[in-house]
């Protein structure tokens, strides 16, 4: 037998002998990898406010807040509405005012309008402005841009970009970590719905935009995976007012049944709707009439309590206290909420 037949030799020979090494090798490099797999997810910090200022004298003190906050290294603030007294002028001073306290943050500030900032401003008290004017007038000083108020702006996507809804410049969507953020317009006052006879053009107008703009969160949330959802709107939704029990609502509802007509409706049906097919967590942000709490209202059509959304009603009108909500994106129960001291005097 000649000598290159007595011993193996050639590549399978040398590839023979490395597999064990390579094996062990692939081992200690995959496991770094599984340690970082394994190590808690980056959290996001938010803070949740409503209604302030009120009055010129708690400018200050909100200013002072959003200071704080910036101190804690928190990573956005979301105001839900409310910017101006219940009996303040809805005056372009005031507005003009308000815009500039919120554009100082230091931190980026996401505003949606609350109904003392638009809705109300036909009322003497406020000027007898027309509401639908006001809601334009502070669409032009507060959203002029696709990005968040504050000295260091974030960008956003708002509806306005889509031709049917032009003009829903304050109906906005943020994407932070693995969550994202929707901003509704829905103020107090029952939505806006307005009982006198005839086509109701606003509230109409502005229930097909919403209804579309919160479809289209959901679905872009899971085609993309993402763990949560935070929607944030000024008005309270009287989720304990019955609602799952009535029929279609007709402009003539308040004269049928001697009640008025809910104007949040719609918005709780499409909520059910939505929360219940989503695997994820949904989280409702508003301003709280009885101050700070959480809660889960929202019930399916069999009257059984949708588990994965969640309620937060904000405290309003004092800077002494803030909600912070902490986001742990990849978690399986991504939201935190806490109630925080703020700035006295």
């Amino acid at each position: 037998m000649s000598a290159s037949g007595s011993r193996p030799c050639g590549w399978p020979f040398v590839l023979a002998a490395l597999l064990p090494l390579l094996a062990a090798m692939s081992v200690s490099a995959a496991e770094p990898a599984r340690r970082a797999g394994k190590a808690a997810p980056e959290t996001i910090r938010i803070a949740l406010l409503s209604d302030l200022p009120q009055w010129p004298a708690a400018e200050d003190r909100l200013a002072a807040l959003l200071d704080l906050l910036a101190e804690r290294k928190l990573d956005l603030v979301v105001h839900a509405g409310g910017i101006k007294g219940d009996t303040e002028s809805c005056g372009d001073a005031v507005l003009q005012a308000r815009q500039h306290l919120l554009d100082q943050s230091p931190l980026p500030l996401v505003y949606v309008p609350g109904e003392t900032d638009w809705a109300e401003c036909h009322q003497p008290v406020n000027g007898n402005y027309d509401a639908v004017e006001r809601l334009n007038r502070l669409r032009e000083l507060f959203f002029p841009e696709d990005a968040t108020l504050g000295k260091h702006p974030r960008a956003v996507v708002r509806q306005s970009d889509q031709a049917m809804f032009r003009s829903f410049r304050e109906n906005v969507r943020l994407s932070i970590g693995n969550i994202l953020l929707v901003g509704l317009n829905i103020p107090g006052d029952n939505n806006h719905y307005r009982s006198e006879g005839g086509r109701n053009g606003e509230f109409e107008d502005r229930r097909e935009a919403n209804h579309q703009w919160l479809a289209r969160a959901f679905s872009l949330a899971q085609q993309r995976g993402i763990t949560g959802i935070v929607i944030v709107a000024h008005g309270d939704p009287l989720f304990g007012n019955g609602w799952e029990k009535r029929g279609k609502p007709t402009l003539l509802d308040g004269f049928m049944r001697r009640r008025p007509r809910d104007g949040y409706l719609e918005f709780k049906r499409q909520l059910r709707e939505l929360a219940g097919r989503y695997r994820g967590q949904v989280l409702l942000v508003h301003t709280g009439s009885n101050g700070f709490h959480t809660d889960k209202p929202l019930r399916d059509t069999a009257g059984k309590r949708i588990q994965n959304f969640t309620r937060v009603a904000l405290p309003a009108g004092t800077a002494a206290q803030w909600t912070e909500l902490i986001v742990t994106p990849q978690a399986s129960s991504p939201f935190t909420v806490v109630l925080k001291d703020g700035v006295r005097g």
